[in-house]
């Protein structure tokens, strides 16, 4: 039939299997997406939750297990300490060879039975007067040379390998060795076999580290789903958040069931889009300006010169050509000129040159530079500011800003007319106005009036020269500064625009 091995071929065909479940491929796809440990958020929660909690279940380890090693010792001090007082007290009153000391070195327990208090007691040349049966021999070995002051005891740890541990425990007494002999210094030991106690520790040593392991394990297993499912809403914002592009920028993240946490992120990332909408539109808009705009003195530029090289003519028509096409390169400079200009304005973070300036000097002097081309237009212009006023402004920009409302009153105003330069203090700003008695606007005009390429009349403004470009300067400088412009016109009633300044800090 072929040469695959059976068992081989069912293992891949069940891994395969398990691979192209849906949830399995899922799981891996978001893993690939979302990184694996320790790239991954989660693997970082997971970790910082198991060591917190390992942490705390080893702090109370150690306190349950030094308590319980210390209830352990302590019953074994007492122990030693009262089989010490007790053969104390019948020294005082029996020789070492008496009954009374040998049952109590003796224990009452049978002969064979498992022995853990043994009792010793020596002279100072260590001849052996007295000694518990079953006295472990390794004891033999360790010397007994703690310095002892006579009627206190001196305690001690004895670990005679492989695992044997002892507590032992000391005196220097005076007492009679017979019956018949006088009192002399004699050393009395008592020792304790602590090998099962210290065995019972050991055991809990080695179960209380398999205990922090395995609850390391299963913290961090438990931490790591908690985490995943706790950053599942961040998943589903960051695919929203994927799916949207240049094309499609009216896309929004849905803020509803989100975490407190998050809801204030999507909100923000909400805003951010709705910002970058908006600058796309304007500059898409800006874009099919300019293109509409360039493409007539171009095509008229064009259009011109082919006409006058389409036959041989008389150098004054060629001259007239000429100048015609100087005429149209010199719009299309103003116009590019004025374009720069108008995307520095759109900066926010623009360079100005604040100064603090007297407003009343300025527009004056504003009034007198525009003053001949009124008097040619026959245009009455009038300057009202109230006196004292002062204004924290770049200069250069406030002069355009003022000058091209100004320009653009007097090109609007007919002969006889007037034009009246004003400035006042309002709450928290200072206003100033231009108001002409020109022809005015219709009032659906107005909201459109600082747009960009925008003209209420196109035919009169590109005979007067006019690229649509002055009012969203003059919006822009103004907002640049902190301020706002707004309009009030209406046909045959003339026309007044007003910026409003921020008013400086008394």
């Amino acid at each position: 039939m072929g040469s695959e091995v059976p068992g081989k071929g069912w293992v891949s065909r069940r891994l395969d299997a398990a691979i192209a479940a849906p949830g399995v491929r899922i799981a891996l796809r978001r893993l690939r997406q979302y990184g694996l440990p320790p790239d991954s958020l989660a693997a970082w929660l997971a970790a910082a939750f198991a060591l917190t909690l390992v942490l705390i279940l080893l702090a109370a380890s150690i306190w349950i297990y030094w308590g319980l090693q210390q209830r352990m010792m302590q019953e074994d001090r007492e122990a030693v300490l009262r089989k010490l007082d007790v053969v104390t007290v019948l020294l005082r009153t029996h020789a070492a060879d008496s009954d009374a000391l040998r049952q109590a070195a003796y224990l009452p327990l049978p002969a064979n039975a498992p022995r853990n208090l043994f009792l010793r007691l020596s002279t100072a040349d260590g001849r052996v007067l007295l000694q518990t049966p079953g006295f472990n021999p390794a004891l033999d070995t360790h010397r007994f040379t703690a310095l002892m002051v006579s009627g206190h005891p001196v305690l001690s740890k004895l670990h005679i390998k492989p695992h044997l541990h002892f507590l032992s425990a000391m005196l220097r007494v005076r007492a009679r060795p017979a019956v018949a002999m006088p009192p002399q210094a004699l050393q009395l030991v008592v020792v304790l076999n602590r090998s099962t106690e210290a065995h019972i520790l050991a055991v809990y040593r080695i179960r209380l580290a398999g205990v922090l392991l395995v609850a390391l394990l299963i913290a961090a297993a438990a931490g790591y789903v908690i985490a995943w499912r706790g950053l599942r809403p961040l998943r589903h914002m960051a695919d929203s958040a994927r799916q949207i592009s240049a094309s499609n920028l009216h896309e929004r993240i849905d803020p509803r069931g989100l975490p407190n946490e998050l809801h204030a992120l999507a909100l923000a990332f909400n805003s951010t889009l709705q910002r970058l909408q908006e600058s796309f539109g304007r500059i898409s808009q800006f874009s099919a300006d300019i293109a509409h705009e360039l493409r007539t003195p171009i095509s008229n530029l064009w259009g011109e010169l082919e006409v006058t090289l389409g036959r041989p003519r008389e150098p004054a028509q060629y001259r007239e050509a000429l100048e015609s096409a100087v005429e149209e390169c010199a719009r299309l400079s103003q116009m590019i000129q004025a374009l720069l200009f108008l995307a520095q304005t759109e900066l926010p973070d623009a360079a100005l040159h604040m100064e603090r300036l007297d407003l009343g000097g300025e527009l004056t002097a504003l009034a007198e530079f525009f003053d001949a081309a009124a008097s040619e237009a026959g245009v009455h212009l009038q300057v009202r500011i109230e006196p004292g006023l002062t204004l924290h402004a770049d200069r250069v920009l406030l002069q355009r800003a003022v000058g091209n409302i100004v320009g653009n009153a007097l090109a609007h105003t007919p002969a006889g007319g007037s034009v009246v330069l004003s400035a006042r203090r309002m709450a928290g700003v200072v206003r100033i106005e231009v108001t002409d008695t020109g022809c005015g606007i219709a009032r659906e005009h107005l909201p459109f009036l600082f747009e960009r390429f925008y003209r209420a009349d196109p035919a009169r403004s590109r005979a007067r020269g006019g690229l649509g470009l002055g009012l969203a300067l003059v919006r822009n400088i103004v907002r640049l500064h902190g301020g706002d412009v707004g309009a009030d016109s209406a046909p045959g009633q003339g026309t007044r625009l007003w910026l409003d300044w921020p008013a400086p800090a008394a």
